[in-house]
């Protein structure tokens, strides 16, 4: 009984995210450069501005950093709001970030496929869409089709965070990250990823022989990262920061990696300080950590 009480506990402390099974590939970042930690931030002209083009159903309201957009009913986006959003940023300020965002980014709430497709072509001329959501840096706007889950949402919610705090985040690291947190526990000031739909991808490069390093995932650049084989990428970077979880140095990594970054931009020799392992010999006890896991 008591075994079934815990596993109770587990499922409704876990985001409820569903799986989304397209990477949803961000616009190449511009560098962002954060003002102080307190700010104030000026909403209303972005407030005005999405009023005048969105459609009466819209709720359009400031919330913490965001304005939020939402064509769900007024229970349902506080819901959200409440349980995922504040929670999640609650955990980020907590767990990582130092330095506040000093501008708005704007989330889009859209209730369903159709009218999430309706108003990204609309608004940003977007047509070849993941199905879940995406995340437009030049535009600081996240458009989420809600009714997918949420995992997507707390995913975006890392990238459109994380440029304030770590402006030269690469890419492996940043979607790393976010992909963890796809699937993932929002509870007492603390965020933490679980196994997710991304696993089979990777194992599945280690059966088949075509795995490579982490030393060559983490010299990537933008369009490597990307490009051929981003499937694997992506795979490979979450659970790479979910072993780093798992060891208890995920935190004081993203940190050290932030504060030092001009002395290695790749991380390589900050992982090696932090794990105290040499990359190779990081990357071996990785892949045997990765082969005994199971996505169910």
């Amino acid at each position: 009984m008591k075994t079934f009480i815990l596993y109770l506990m587990l499922v409704f402390f876990v985001s409820d995210c569903r799986p989304a099974n397209t990477p949803s590939v961000m616009d190449k970042p511009t560098r962002h450069v954060a003002g102080s930690d307190s700010v104030n931030i000026n909403f209303t002209a972005r407030i005005n501005e999405l009023k005048r083009s969105l459609s009466d159903d819209f709720i359009v309201k400031e919330h913490s950093y965001f304005v939020i957009a939402s064509n769900l009913s007024e229970a349902e986006t506080e819901k959200i709001l409440t349980n995922t959003i504040d929670k999640a940023v609650e955990c980020f300020y907590n767990d990582y970030f130092s330095t506040r965002p000093d501008e708005a980014t704007t989330i889009f709430l859209f209730k369903d496929d159709r009218t999430y497709r309706y108003w990204a072509k609309t608004l940003y001329d977007d047509d070849d869409l993941s199905k879940y959501g995406y995340y437009k840096p030049s535009e600081k706007t996240m458009l989420m089709n809600i009714n997918t889950g949420t995992g997507t949402l707390v995913h975006e919610m890392t990238h459109a965070l994380a440029r304030y705090d770590f402006p030269d985040i690469p890419s492996w690291f940043n979607e790393g990250l976010g992909s963890l947190y796809e699937r993932c526990s929002l509870n007492n000031k603390t965020i933490l990823g679980y196994v997710n739909w991304r696993l089979p991808a990777l194992q599945d490069a280690l059966a088949d022989k075509s795995y490579t390093s982490i030393e060559k995932l983490m010299k990537t650049n933008w369009e490597e990262f990307y490009g051929t084989g981003s499937d694997v990428n992506y795979s490979q970077a979450r659970y790479l920061c979910m072993y780093l979880q798992e060891q208890g140095l995920l935190k004081k990594y993203y940190k050290h990696f932030r504060d030092t970054y001009n002395s290695d931009n790749t991380g390589i020799t900050q992982m090696e300080k932090i794990t105290g392992r040499s990359i190779s010999e990081l990357d071996a006890d990785y892949v045997a950590w990765v082969k005994t896991l199971k996505y169910e």
